[in-house]
């Protein structure tokens, strides 16, 4: 039975991450399970000889990856020949130790048992984000090592993260939105002009954090004979690598970190909607890191019928870790809005008056907040405003290592061979609170009679389709629709009146209660599922 049971390092902070300049602490557990006899001087006594536990903290850069090249030898006969490109940095590299000392003269003596080993350092400032890939990684390591002369060394090893701030705030004037015109002609062997379609692509900041959506607008007009088929919107990531040795080369990296498509067909004019929420998902721009530049972009694409080339526009936006506000307090991490720091969207039509809705429903039209505050993790939240949005939480990163071993570390080192990701932070933006007070449910409730004779004459009917049997055979439905995008009448058979839903895809779902019950329609079977065709 091996004397050392347990070794491995454990950190105060749970999930293990941190900002450059910050203090991390820790323990290192060494665990003996028996009493060991030792030989040489301290023959038959029962004690462990520790000559030194000492730890050592490291973060760097590295960047590899092999490229296969044919060439032909002096004969004349084809060879593969592979080239092997790589590059690293180092930033910070510390060694102390816990126990014994550099000198080795004397060995520690350590009882059987249970021992913790408290450390703590201090981080540099200007250090770059913690990032992983399959070609590179930025990475911070601690590895606590007990020293054992002409044996082999014990070896426990572990990764944390380093989050480097990226304030979009600082970076506002790239964050400022788009609002961008798309006319395209189609035509039929360059002979028959089939019509032209205008699409107005409109987003309303460019700046984001990990949590937040990214939220887009397509208006189409289409007067031409060419139908739009669908429409996908995708959150990119753009990544180049720069290797210095055996010569200087760069090797770049695209993926699509999320993507949302909506089907058509959308008719001649329609207003597309499209939301996605960024992942955890380190910042733009690896600040301080030489060998590794990554960027953010946004591509929407029109797909069209027939063989015309789709239309594509591609948007370069931000990925911050303080979201876009007007002034920050770095004391207790309180911010206070004015004003957005980006346009909020307008739409293209009044909107009609409110329409009751269920308690989490947010109206398409409610003003920005004038206040978010963001609470310090040590401290609580004190603001009394219904928009806050707490404390970003660290989420694991998509991309993660198999193992953290170096390339001239042996296979025994505990930790080295567990998979690693790191944490980012992601922030949660709540809906509204609902409003506890009485009195304006009740005036809420009685505006609700007067507004009624307003919203129907906003109504206009549409076509739809609903499911008649299993084998998804679609007849048509007449409904009454509303002005706002995606928000209807419907007709409910078994309650005889009619309630607002909401199309989400193809599926409507009920979020409210009565709009009015003045008006009878057929009765209709299987209204569940119906599927918009205007």
């Amino acid at each position: 039975m091996p004397s050392l049971r347990t070794f491995r390092i454990e950190f105060d902070r749970p999930g293990a991450t941190y900002a450059p300049g910050e203090i991390v602490t820790g323990d290192v557990i060494v665990d003996l399970a028996r009493e060991k006899t030792i030989r040489g001087k301290y023959k038959n006594i029962d004690i462990s000889l520790i000559p030194a536990l000492k730890l050592s903290i490291k973060g760097e850069a590295n960047v590899s990856w092999e490229r296969k090249r044919s060439t032909k030898d002096s004969q004349g006969r084809n060879r593969t020949q592979i080239d092997h490109f790589r590059a690293s940095e180092q930033y910070f590299n510390l060694t102390y130790y816990l126990l014994g000392s550099t000198a080795g003269n004397g060995e520690v003596r350590v009882p059987a048992g249970f021992h913790r080993y408290s450390f703590n350092f201090s981080l540099p400032y200007n250090i770059p984000c913690s990032f992983e890939h399959i070609n590179g990684h930025i990475r911070y390591t601690m590895k606590a090592v007990i020293d054992r002369p002409w044996r082999f060394d014990h070896e426990s090893k572990i990764a944390f993260t380093v989050v480097l701030s990226y304030d979009l705030n600082a970076h506002s004037h790239q964050c400022i939105g788009a609002d961008d015109e798309v006319s395209e002609s189609f035509c039929c062997f360059c002979c028959f002009n089939l019509g032209s379609m205008k699409l107005r692509i409109r987003i309303p900041t460019t700046g984001f954090v990990p949590g937040q959506s990214i939220e887009t607008m397509v208006n189409l007009n289409n007067t031409s004979s060419v139908n739009v088929t669908k429409i996908c919107v995708k959150l990119e990531r753009s990544l180049e690598f720069h290797a210095r040795t055996p010569y200087s080369m760069t090797k770049t990296d695209k993926a699509i970190l999320k993507a949302e498509q909506r089907m058509g067909p959308f008719g001649e004019q329609a207003d597309i909607p499209s939301r996605l929420q960024v992942p955890p998902i380190p910042p733009s721009h690896l600040e301080y890191c030489s060998i590794i530049d990554q960027k953010y972009s946004l591509r929407i694409t029109i797909h069209v019928s027939g063989t015309h080339c789709s239309i594509t526009k591609v948007y370069p936006i931000l990925i911050g870790t303080i979201p876009l506000h007007s002034t920050i307090s770095s004391a207790s991490y309180t911010q206070t809005v004015q004003q957005p720091t980006a346009p909020v969207m307008q739409y293209d039509y009044d909107p009609p008056p409110p329409m009751p809705t269920s308690p989490d429903y947010v109206p398409p039209n409610t003003p920005y907040p004038q206040v978010i505050s963001f609470a310090s993790p040590n401290q609580p939240s004190t603001s009394t405003n219904p928009w806050d949005i707490p404390p970003p939480s660290y989420e694991e990163c998509m991309q993660r290592a198999d193992s953290i071993k170096d390339e001239d570390e042996s296979n025994y080192v505990h930790g080295a061979n567990e998979p690693f990701a790191p944490r980012y932070p992601v922030f949660n933006f709540t809906t509204p609170r609902k409003n506890e007070n009485s009195r304006n449910n009740k005036m809420e409730k009685g505006q609700k009679k007067g507004r009624e004779g307003e919203r129907e004459e906003r109504f206009i009917p549409i076509t739809c389709y609903r499911q008649t049997s299993p084998k998804f055979i679609w007849k048509p439905y007449t409904l009454i629709q509303s002005q706002i995008p995606f928000d209807f009448i419907a007709w409910n058979s078994s309650k005889h009146s009619y309630e607002r839903r909401v199309l989400f895809g193809w599926t409507i779902l009920t979020i409210s209660g009565l709009l009015c019950n003045s008006q009878k329609h057929p009765k209709q079977n299987r209204q569940e599922m119906m599927r918009y065709d205007s």
